[in-house]
């Protein structure tokens, strides 16, 4: 049985949207590795490691800024006299 969805919208939904523009940033990095070459020799400093570190560092940023936000905001919208 043939199913058709009736809600179909003009625009791509938001998970499209995301793979379109990881996919675009790829080759717009591709592109500008072949035309820049040796000129880019200063991005060196960019490795795995480098990445590594920051995600460690802005994902424990993160889970601190949470856990305080968690800790004194959110606790006083629960409390009831």
């Amino acid at each position: 049985m043939l199913q058709t969805r009736t809600d179909v919208k003009a625009v791509p939904c938001e998970r499209c949207r995301i793979i379109r523009s990881f996919i675009m940033l790829v080759i717009m990095l591709v592109f500008l590795a072949v035309v820049a070459g040796d000129k880019l020799a200063y991005l060196n400093v960019l490795d795995a490691k480098f990445f590594a570190a920051l995600i460690m560092i802005v994902g424990g940023v993160g889970f601190i800024v949470k856990l305080v936000y968690w800790k004194f905001f959110s606790q006083t919208d629960t409390k009831t006299d």
